[in-house]
């Protein structure tokens, strides 16, 4: 058993999924920012003393538009919901892995109550792995990112309207790159579980839930009137064009 931890549509330019799946036996791109560290070359070489290796979190992507959740893991078991790919901004059904038993994975959903999980079958998802995490505190008003053990960056945030509360453990379930940098969410915005974002929404700065630029850097380090939870620009295309930080990456959202 393996376990890890747990629409406008013409306005938008276009939509960006990160985190290809990988065989088991393939390791995923894992770079990161080269003033912190380089990853090793395969799982062979882990160093379980290398606070670079840390939690390792498993990521599921729906092979169809459709993928059958269910209540257990069986045939015959319930079915919980039936996620389609329509529903979601990213046109993709991500799901972040809890465990692994046998022929079937539970796994967190990526819409409804942040702890909801349900079981699919393998045959039915491609796995990747990554080893990124970040934490938001609200109350400090930052973002930190670790990969490992190892904090990658830590910078100010902008807390809006719109940003979970805390104690909520969420992920990274879509990556949508906006009409221009001047939009209310900046360059990109990346999704967050938990919540059902509309595509429509990315272009008026309300009723999204998600880690996003800004078009207000003065705003960060303190509390925002639209949007929710938003970091610089350098910040967030640092995210998606150099990091390359992969759907399916764990957002804890602390006091």
């Amino acid at each position: 058993m393996t376990c890890t931890r747990p629409g406008v549509a013409a306005a938008l330019a276009s939509l960006l999924l990160v985190g290809v799946a990988c065989s088991d036996n393939e390791e995923p791109d894992l770079s990161v920012p080269s003033d912190v560290a380089t990853r090793a070359d395969s799982e062979e070489t882990e160093d379980s003393t290398d606070p670079l290796m840390g939690e390792t979190f498993h990521v599921a992507q729906a092979v169809e538009d459709t993928l059958v959740v269910r209540t257990a893991a069986q045939d015959g078991a319930d079915e919980l919901m039936t996620l389609e790919a329509g529903d979601e901004v990213s046109g993709k059904i991500i799901c972040l892995v809890s465990q692994q038993v046998g022929s079937w994975v539970e796994v967190h959903l990526p819409s409804g109550p942040a702890d909801r999980t349900g079981w699919v079958a393998r045959d039915d998802v491609t796995l990747s792995r990554h080893r990124f995490r970040i934490e938001v505190s609200l109350s400090s008003h930052t973002l930190t990112l670790y990969t490992g053990e190892v904090v990658a960056l830590t910078t100010p945030v902008a807390v809006g309207p719109d940003a979970p509360p805390a104690g909520e453990e969420l992920f990274i379930k879509d990556l949508v790159e906006t009409p221009n940098p001047s939009s209310p969410y900046g360059a990109y915005a990346y999704g967050l579980s938990g919540s059902d974002n509309e595509l429509d929404d990315f272009t008026t700065g309300n009723g999204v839930v998600a880690v996003h630029g800004t078009a207000d850097p003065t705003a960060l380090d303190g509390d925002a009137p639209y949007g929710a939870i938003a970091v610089g620009d350098d910040i967030i295309t640092r995210f998606v064009e150099t990091i390359g930080l992969p759907l399916g990456t764990p957002v804890d959202i602390l006091e």
